[in-house]
């Protein structure tokens, strides 16, 4: 829970997080806190369809504004390529835990604790959000930017890899985190949260660390009841 001072008490309530592992690698994190950390290269490989997302941040931009008359501007951006990985579920089920193939879970009882001590074990560590992923029948992003002056991004004879920067310069910003926590509904029943580390440089596949600093933040195992 995350408390702020104001005329009165105003108190962040974030969920009790489980993550769904096999026994072996619970006891491992509780024993001197080994953990394994994803990325979002290993969310298109994954071969069962639980964890399968080969859109994984892969989202469609839609820039729409009636100034000038009207414009639309659309493109596909891909963020979370630089990014580390951890997935939660806020639903505490047996079944569920079970169609990802696991045995038992790691309960994460104070997110944001437990994130920042993972992040100050993160090589190149440029930065990170927590959050409940959002759902939606297309992963589209509509933004209204104003005219844009497409003739001063497309200049004629800029090489097209300048071209390509200058739009990303343009959108990206304006999608904020939000790609990186947008999913398909077809995945809605996982009830995802998630932890992103962003770094400095392209990720490994997978990245194991010792964090025995987040045992604190996390809970034993209790039969899956609060």
């Amino acid at each position: 829970m995350i408390t702020i001072p104001m005329v009165t008490e105003w108190n962040i309530c974030t969920p009790d997080l489980f993550r769904f592992m096999n026994r072996q690698y619970v006891e491992s994190f509780f024993a001197d806190g080994s953990l394994r950390l994803s990325s979002f290269a290993s969310f298109h490989a994954h071969s069962d369809e639980q964890r399968l997302d080969q859109n994984e941040g892969r989202t469609f931009f839609v820039h729409r504004t009636q100034q000038n008359g009207g414009q639309t501007i659309t493109a596909w951006a891909t963020q979370g390529l630089d990014a580390y990985v951890l997935c939660a579920s806020m639903r505490c089920e047996e079944a569920l835990m079970r169609s990802f193939g696991c045995d038992s879970y790691l309960r994460i009882t104070n997110s944001t604790s437990f994130g920042m001590a993972v992040a100050r074990n993160i090589p190149g560590l440029v930065a990170a959000f927590e959050g409940p992923c959002l759902y939606q029948n297309n992963k589209i992003i509509e933004r209204d930017l104003g005219y844009v002056d497409v003739s001063q991004i497309a200049k004629a004879g800029a090489p097209e890899a300048e071209i390509r920067k200058r739009f990303a310069d343009m959108i990206l910003p304006k999608m904020k985190h939000y790609p990186l926590f947008l999913k398909d509904m077809s995945f809605a029943h996982q009830a995802e949260y998630r932890f992103v580390w962003l770094v400095n440089s392209e990720p490994a596949k997978y990245l194991d660390i010792k964090v025995p600093e987040a045992v604190p933040f996390c809970a034993q195992p209790n039969g899956l009841t609060i």
